[in-house]
């Protein structure tokens, strides 16, 4: 049994986090377990299941935090193109490469994860929620100034983003040349759709 140490509650459920996310890199998600947690994060087990009732709810918390500690940067990222077309092309590629860079988003959407990711992902409607944080203000201006058009379901739009971040993160080695073409066929098919008649 962990015995641990005390800790402030903001400061135990940053600690906690910390300690979850090095296991799941050492041990993989599916395998890490609260025991394991508590002891990487020299708590108790009680502490750990009083701010985390359960593995989900940990590993939700860890790709919320994630996700959010980047919306800022992927949002101006998004906004100094100039083109709505590019904010759409280039907004979704940098998604994608810092989704492959993110250990935690690579081991979610690996196949070994599927089943966890669906439920965790979008059974509970994280992965959309998430998107449309980032995008969902990006779109809903460029729809107020022309730019998209406005029969566009924003929500839907980031679904649809977020279906196609995750496909591409899991799919693809990351190469320039697989980026060049991930990019062909937004430009193709994606930005087509979105853009007014008279775009």
């Amino acid at each position: 049994m962990t015995s641990g140490r005390t800790v402030a509650g903001g400061d135990a459920a940053a600690t906690i986090l910390a300690a979850a996310e090095a296991c799941f890199e050492r041990f993989g998600i599916a395998k890490t377990t609260m025991e394991d947690v508590a002891r990487a994060a020299d708590l108790s087990r009680a502490t750990v299941y009083r701010h985390f009732s359960d593995r989900d709810s940990l590993i939700m918390a860890s790709v919320v935090r994630r996700s959010r500690m980047n919306h800022d940067a992927a949002r101006s990222y998004i906004r100094n193109w100039p083109v709505f077309a590019d904010r759409v092309v280039e907004g979704i590629c940098y998604d994608v490469k810092r989704g492959r860079r993110d250990p935690m988003m690579h081991m979610l959407v690996s196949p070994e994860q599927m089943t966890l990711s669906t439920q965790l992902l979008w059974q509970s409607g994280a992965a959309v929620d998430l998107t449309h944080e980032l995008w969902g203000p990006i779109l809903i201006e460029a729809q107020q100034l022309g730019e998209l058009r406005k029969d566009v379901d924003v929500r839907l739009l980031s679904e649809w983003i977020a279906e196609l971040e995750i496909m591409f993160i899991s799919q693809t080695d990351g190469s320039d040349e697989a980026m060049d073409r991930f990019r062909t066929k937004l430009r193709a098919f994606l930005v087509p759709a979105l853009l007014p008649a008279d775009g």
